[in-house]
């Protein structure tokens, strides 16, 4: 690991800082002292349902239910004493709800010149890469049960014909322990005379022929036991070949035929079968090896798809939201409203690559309810015609009495659309489409051949085509994101991906068979459910009335400061009342203020100690009619578990548009309003504009920000970072007012706004995000101070001065 440079621009520590707190493995910093923890990342914190202020509280055998502190403590030693570099270890950590999972460690000891030495943790959760490993051995160990629980005595030697493997059957024919033949060929300690006792060599040896002749010999040969006698066997001796088909090595299947020459032909089936046996058992280790590689390739898939469509989905809804704006204010300019129309058409496509790219993931939120795909299949008829074009002949074909499942229906009639347009483009243009659902049950036998499969009832669709068909080398990658056989800027190659996705976090299962020529079959298993079908129809919204305008008050929490800025704008020019938060922290303080609060509008994944689900829990508790609204481009697992909303939950996924937001809020709202007009702008005050103000406010935007919404009141403003650039400030000049947070960086406020009053100074506001307490609240509650409670807005503000005056 390279070393840390504490000499680097705040910029670029504050960027390694964001790195660490991002970063994909759990990373833990401790004291090489008392082990409390100094630094444990989000990945981490999340996982263990840990705060922050609860982790520092903690150590590493806290967590870790396989170690005593002695035991840890222990281990840790040859670190500490700088006897070795890295320590790499798995155990288990324990969550603070007691469930546990399995975890990969790799802690060293970080020194500096400037700093204490510290323990620094890398940690990667491997539970499920320990379950698919966990599989593997079991197929291996049901391969090397079958070798030693058959009465065939069964040889391995590599390229120099020494003994590399004997199974139990081999060392009770021959006498040997598989340890006494080691270090010289297997034909000198087994095969080395004849019975008239002449030296064999291993020239004449027909068995050795199979490596350098590369074929399979059969025959029957005489050994020398290690007592000394001789026995007559059968053998088949087979050359093992690399994967360039490159003889490397023998295996030998030799049986004793003493007392079973008679019995010759079924002691060749009983070989034959032996060799099934072995084949079956080597071929499904390979397919479970294969499965891991590939369960390993998606997960990493996944985490990079969900961050990117986070960062890209904010971006996208303030550019969105920003065009829907600005077309309010260039309606009359038909030039400008076809130059927005263009961008917004840009932005949709990059909402359904970004849906894509969570879908391929699996972290697409779905709405699953119980549904009839035979009914979905019907309703399509038409839309698949008419997308398919006329020189397409499309079929559908659904068994009476098709079970129901628990699907997404909008995102399942969107995965079969793409398979029907890939199948167009497959027939270019010109055959027959077939899609067909039926009933059908998965046996342990072909569930055992997935590992990602359960047995089971399912409700199968197939899309069948008549087109050109896969060779192997493109059926292997079909499902690979981005990758495609169409021309460069005809395909991005996430149709199927997409659908995969889907299908996976559905539950269900997805295969395709192809032959050259023919066309292709894609058939998609969708597991039952036993719960009626959901034929509720939700009555459509009417559209966005551009100037509509509402008596309600909405809370908008979200840390981005450019995507806020939007979503508050947006919702003002509807005509609602808006107060802000930057986290879910500061949120809780707006809430836990009284105000009255109709919505709270939310991202989902935020930086604080609060998540934005308890965010919305504890203000359901104090707002019990409050209602509530998710909005997030990435959820995270926050709101959405085995790819379904939990139960009750709003989503808005970004970007929106204005009038996804408008409905999505008429709908949690429990109606459509018709609302007043919005109200007049506010003027400044006669009173306000003499204003003499001081902000001290260490937070640089929201210095800004304050002191914008003052020059709108016309007053005259001085602005301070710090206590002693503010007691600096007073000692130049006299203010009228003087508007100050309480933690600052050089201490807290109290005593100095103590000083004023105590001076006669009847113009402090304090402004902070907590709720005032101590002698301060005393002060508030005799109305020698005010207070301006964060978030506030201009008219909040105006009102502080007013009541200072």
């Amino acid at each position: 690991m390279q070393n840390i440079d504490y000499h680097a621009s705040p910029l670029s520590n504050e960027r390694l800082g964001q790195i660490v707190e991002d970063s994909a493995s759990e990373v833990y910093v401790f004291s090489c002292e008392d082990y409390r923890f100094n630094l444990v990342n989000r990945g981490a914190r999340e996982n263990l349902l840990y705060s922050m202020a609860e982790l520092r509280n903690l150590t590493p055998w806290d967590l870790k239910p396989e170690f005593t502190e002695a035991a840890f403590k222990a281990m840790l030693e040859p670190l500490a004493s700088d006897r070795t570099q890295v320590l790499h270890f798995n155990t288990v950590h324990r969550r603070k709800d007691g469930t546990e999972y399995e975890v990969s460690v790799h802690l060293q000891q970080i020194k500096t010149q400037n700093l204490d030495p510290v323990f620094f943790a890398a940690i990667q959760d491997v539970t499920q890469r320990n379950k698919m490993e966990r599989e593997l051995r079991a197929v291996s160990g049901r391969l090397k049960a079958i070798l030693h629980n058959t009465t065939m005595a069964v040889f391995v030697m590599d390229a120099s014909q020494q003994c590399i493997f004997m199974n139990s059957a081999a060392e009770t024919l021959t006498g040997y322990r598989f340890e006494e033949t080691q270090g010289k060929p297997l034909h000198d300690v087994i095969h080395h005379s004849y019975p008239d006792g002449r030296p064999f060599p291993l020239h004449e040896c027909a068995i050795d022929r199979a490596l350098p002749e590369e074929n399979q010999v059969t025959g029957e040969e005489t050994f020398v036991h290690k007592d000394g006698h001789f026995y007559p066997v059968g053998f088949t001796a087979s050359p093992i070949r690399d994967d360039n088909d490159v003889a490397i090595g023998t295996i030998i299947e030799v049986r004793d035929i003493s007392d079973e020459l008679a019995a010759r032909k079924s002691l060749h089936q009983f070989n034959e079968s032996l060799q099934m046996k072995v084949a079956e058992a080597i071929e499904e280790r390979k397919r479970v090896e294969e499965q891991l590689l590939q369960a390993q390739k998606m997960e990493a898939i996944g985490q990079l798809t969900g961050g990117i469509a986070h960062d890209f989905n904010n971006l996208l809804q303030v550019i969105g939201g920003s065009l829907e704006l600005l077309a309010r204010d260039v309606a009359d300019d038909p030039k400008a409203r076809q130059r927005l129309e263009n961008a917004m058409g840009g932005v949709a496509r990059g909402a359904k690559l970004a849906s894509h790219l969570l879908s391929f993931g699996r972290q697409q939120p779905l709405q699953p309810k119980p549904s009839n795909v035979g009914r979905l299949l019907e309703g399509m008829n038409e839309m698949l015609v008419r997308s398919l074009g006329e020189t397409v002949e499309v079929e559908t074909i659904a068994d009476s009495g098709i079970w129901n499942c628990l699907i997404d229906s909008a995102q399942v009639e969107n995965a079969i659309l793409n398979l029907a347009i890939n199948a167009r483009d497959a027939m270019n243009g010109i055959g027959k489409l077939t899609i067909e659902a039926a009933n059908t049950t998965l046996d342990q036998r072909y569930a055992s051949a997935h590992a990602d499969l359960e047995p089971g009832e399912y409700v199968m669709l197939a899309v069948t085509d008549t087109g050109s068909g896969m060779p192997p080398a493109v059926l292997e990658k079909a499902f690979d994101p981005f990758f495609t056989t169409k021309e460069p800027g005809s395909g991005t190659g996430l149709g199927l991906s997409m659908v995969y996705g889907l299908v996976k976090q559905s539950g269900g299962h997805i295969n395709i068979y192809s032959e050259m020529g023919i066309g292709t079959t894609v058939r998609i298993y969708l597991p039952r459910t036993h719960s009626a079908e959901d034929t509720k129809v939700e009555a459509p919204f009417s559209h966005f009335p551009h100037q509509a305008v509402s008596a309600e008050t909405i809370l908008v929490v979200e840390d981005d400061e450019i995507v806020r800025a939007t979503a508050v704008e947006t919702l003002r020019a509807f005509g609602f009342g808006v107060l802000q938060a930057v986290n879910a922290e500061q949120a809780l303080a707006v809430i836990e203020s009284g105000v009255k609060i109709d919505l709270l509008f939310t991202d989902v994944v935020m930086p604080g100690k609060v998540r934005s689900p308890e965010l919305a829990r504890r203000a359901k508790e104090l707002l019990p009619d409050l209602g509530v609204l998710f909005t997030s481009g990435y959820t995270e697992n926050a709101i959405v578990h085995s790819g379904r909303l939990d139960e009750g939950v709003e989503l808005l996924s970004k970007p929106y548009t204005n009038d996804q937001l408008f409905q999505k809020i008429s709908k949690v709202m429990g109606k459509m309003r018709e609302v007043e007009p919005a109200p007049e702008p506010m003027v400044a005050t006669a009173e306000a504009s003499a204003l003499r103000v001081l902000i001290v406010e260490d937070e640089t935007l929201i210095r800004m920000n304050l002191a914008e919404m003052l020059y709108e009141l016309n007053a005259e403003v001085t602005e301070a970072a710090t206590l002693a650039d503010a007691r600096s400030a007073c000692d130049k000049d006299s203010f009228d007012v003087i508007i100050t947070d309480i933690g600052l960086p050089d201490g807290n406020a109290e005593s100095w706004v103590t000083e004023l009053l105590a001076a006669g100074h009847k113009g402090v506001i304090i402004s902070s995000g907590h709720a005032v307490d101590g002698e301060l609240a005393m002060h508030v509650e005799a109305k020698a101070v005010g207070v301006l409670g964060k978030p506030y807005e201009l008219n909040d503000v105006e009102r502080c001065l007013a009541e200072r005056n």
